[in-house]
């Protein structure tokens, strides 16, 4: 009995980082499509190697790379999470699946990192 408890009680955790991860993915993407490029900025991790200025334009290739690929699709309808690799405490790979008002569907993944508690999208490897 123990052991079912525990079982249940480790499942309804949303704190795993598998759970935390795929919810912080599925956030960044929903501000991106609301267009809210600030809160998003907060979302993507460029890690600690980049000064500010050399981030500043890394993220302002990688929005616009995201938007062209979201206006050559069409509106995104709907992103799911497929699966997510957990390859170590802080570091995950998140597999999703978006589906655009144009009828095509994509699979892709993104490198998540925790830093501080917070999980973000990896930009850089």
């Amino acid at each position: 009995m123990a052991c079912l408890c525990l079982l249940v009680l480790t499942a309804c955790n949303d704190d795993t980082p598998k759970v935390a991860s795929q919810k912080a993915l599925l956030n960044a993407m929903k501000l991106l499509e609301k267009g809210d490029l600030d809160k998003y900025y907060q979302c993507l991790d460029f890690g600690q190697e980049l000064d500010s200025l050399t981030q500043a334009q890394a993220v302002k290739m990688w929005v616009m790379h995201q938007q062209i690929n979201n206006k050559a699709k069409g509106k995104t309808l709907t992103t799911d999470v497929v699966k997510v690799d957990l390859l170590a405490d802080t570091v995950a790979l998140v597999y999703y699946k978006i589906k655009y008002e144009s009828g095509n569907e994509e699979v892709s993944a993104n490198k998540m990192v925790c830093r501080n508690g917070e999980w973000k999208i990896r930009v850089r490897n």
